[in-house]
């Protein structure tokens, strides 16, 4: 372990720019650590007040100390030199010059992000656990922030489907947030996964700094799902980053009565890729599903967004009451009752009882 890399993010207001350039210009980690004065405000990195503030907290600072907390914790540092950095990450316009990873090293080929909301509904639960373990069923790895709500069913999609999951947090690896997630997190490590975060140990989850986290899910993965967001979510920021770094973005259709979709069709109507299954981000990069794995229901090409929303929520189990499509997608009763008689004459829906209806795979039909 690179002791003084591990000590440089712990310093207030030098940032992950200031340091790949202090260890660009000085060499190494150590180096830096080690450099006068003179030999810092020489390099052009640091202004005057900045170079006094590092040199003060410098002094203070012990990375010995630093060392052995993190090693009595299990946590591994990476700089974005080393190999066992994330491939994808490196490529990206501003990566953490410093990674604490607790767990798996997190270097992994097949990476895809998939995010949404906090809040989310049962639509959107649904999506993105069905989304992430079909993914995970073909050896790609889910990455998400472990945060509530969308994230923490992605992440236990992706290891019920038996493939490693990235957790990347906006907070030390010595902090549980949320801590409802304590286990989770350990099954994430104990299933090959890992936990990833550029703060260094102490550090709360604050506001601030989730922005800055939902960069690395969208740099280190080949693209990004987005299943559910409202208006104004931190998803549609994971988009942006994507989007900046040249990422695939894919888009979850959602009720246009619903609140919580309207973030992913304003993605879809700006040109995002119309996700209806983890099908749509495998056969995107040719990568296919495992050979045993079940094959999905597929719905017909020719039906709304709406319809196939509709359909999507009845594949879920193996019948589905109209109360609870009606409960869950938020559509009004006429507007539900039309959907469902369409998709029925269209072969996708058969009534398995009064109200009920299950799921065909009306792939065929197209």
């Amino acid at each position: 372990m690179d002791r003084y890399a591990a000590a440089l993010p712990g310093m207030p207001r030098l940032g992950a720019k200031r340091i790949r350039a202090l260890m660009e210009y000085f060499g190494t980690a150590e180096a830096v650590w080690k450099a006068s004065p003179d030999e810092l405000r020489a390099s052009g990195v640091l202004s005057g007040a900045l170079a006094s503030e590092f040199l003060a907290w410098r002094a203070k600072e012990d990375p010995e100390a630093v060392e052995r907390a993190l090693r009595a914790r299990d946590i591994h540092v990476s700089t974005w030199r080393d190999d066992d950095y994330p491939p994808l990450l490196k490529e990206t316009a501003n990566p953490p010059a410093v990674l604490f990873y607790l767990g798996s090293a997190p270097v992994w080929t097949r990476t895809v992000a998939v995010v949404g909301a906090r809040k989310a509904t049962a639509y959107g639960v649904n999506a993105a656990k069905s989304i992430a373990e079909g993914l995970a069923r073909a050896g790609v790895t889910v990455v998400s922030g472990g945060a509530r709500g969308i994230d923490t069913v992605s992440h236990e999609g992706c290891l019920a489907g038996g493939a490693p999951t990235a957790a990347v947090l906006a907070c030390g690896l010595d902090v549980t947030y949320p801590p409802e997630n304590r286990n989770l997190f350990r099954k994430i490590c104990e299933q090959g996964g890992t936990l990833l975060s550029e703060y260094p140990l102490g550090t709360r989850p604050l506001g601030r700094q989730f922005p800055a986290r939902n960069r690395i899910i969208a740099g280190m993965c080949r693209a990004v799902v987005v299943t559910e967001a409202a208006e104004r979510s931190g998803s549609l920021i994971t988009a942006d980053f994507a989007l900046e770094e040249g990422r695939d973005v894919f888009a979850v259709p959602g009720s246009i009565w619903s609140s919580m979709s309207r973030g992913t069709n304003h993605l879809i109507r700006l040109g995002a890729v119309c996700c209806t299954g983890a099908e749509d981000v495998l056969s995107e990069y040719g990568w296919g599903a495992e050979k045993d794995a079940p094959a999905e229901k597929s719905p017909p090409r020719q039906l709304t967004l709406e319809e196939e929303m509709v359909y999507r929520f009845c594949c879920m189990g193996e019948t589905v009451s109209a109360e609870t499509l009606l409960a869950e997608t938020g559509l009004p009763l006429k507007k539900l009752t039309m959907i469902l008689l369409s998709l029925s004459v269209k072969g996708c829906l058969s009534e398995a009882g009064p109200g009920l209806y299950a799921a065909r795979d009306a792939g065929a039909t197209v």
